[in-house]
């Protein structure tokens, strides 16, 4: 798997070796080099967890983490996919479900990366200045060794300290930010909850944790 960024050169391995540990913390000026750097730096623990996944799949989520943890703002991210809700949580809830909510995020992304191969992975070049500097949209391409283009959008935003930090994903087409915010109202409103924003704060927890089980599983059975 290559990442490109349009226009530019290719960027090896050397480049994601630099960040295989999480991104340097200087300011980066420009959120597509972020996004680059990222998904660079995930080239290298993919091709480095193939090897070991099936027997410590722990230190897989972590390394994935590790990248994902200085580039994404978990935080924000939660506080979305709650929306309404956040206002009723508790520092202590707001604090658990961005932890869960990480843990789950992680997750998921770690176990759809061990499925890449060969894809190329472009970053495309900004087409139009945004309306707020501090808010923008990195637009970047999956392209399949059999044509197949997946299309992906990274909602990015300049934090206080300098830092662009992703707080939304759409993945070919679908809004994961929007999925999830659905699925937490959802949850909010189930009949077994009875709105009760601990017991959704668990169920969450639990769902990962049935699906880390479930794959595990399967993993054991193949």
């Amino acid at each position: 798997m290559k990442t490109l960024i349009a226009g530019g050169a290719l960027f090896g391995l050397m480049a994601g070796q630099l960040f295989a540990g999480g991104l340097a913390a200087a300011a980066i000026s420009d959120p597509r080099e972020m996004v680059r750097d990222t998904s660079d730096a995930l080239i290298v623990v993919i091709e480095q967890g193939k090897q070991y996944y099936e027997t410590d799949p722990g230190r897989f989520y972590a390394a994935v983490q590790d990248v994902l943890g200085p580039a994404i703002d978990f935080d924000a991210f939660a506080r979305g996919v709650m929306a309404a809700y956040y206002k009723r949580a508790s520092e202590a809830q707001r604090t658990r479900f961005a932890e869960a909510f990480k843990n789950g995020l992680v997750r998921t992304y770690a176990k759809a990366l061990l499925e890449f191969g060969d894809e190329e992975i472009v970053v495309l070049p900004e087409t139009k200045p945004p309306r707020d500097p501090s808010k923008q949209m990195v637009k970047m391409e999956v392209r399949s060794s059999s044509g197949k283009v997946y299309p992906a959008v990274y909602a990015v935003r300049l934090d206080d300290d300098g830092n662009w930090r992703i707080r939304n994903i759409i993945i070919n087409g679908i809004n994961i930010g929007l999925t999830y915010r659905n699925q937490f109202a959802s949850a909010m409103k189930a009949p077994k909850h009875g709105g009760d924003l601990d017991r959704v704060i668990d169920s969450w927890s639990e769902s990962i944790a049935d699906v880390e089980q479930a794959a595990d599983s399967s993993d054991a059975s193949t």
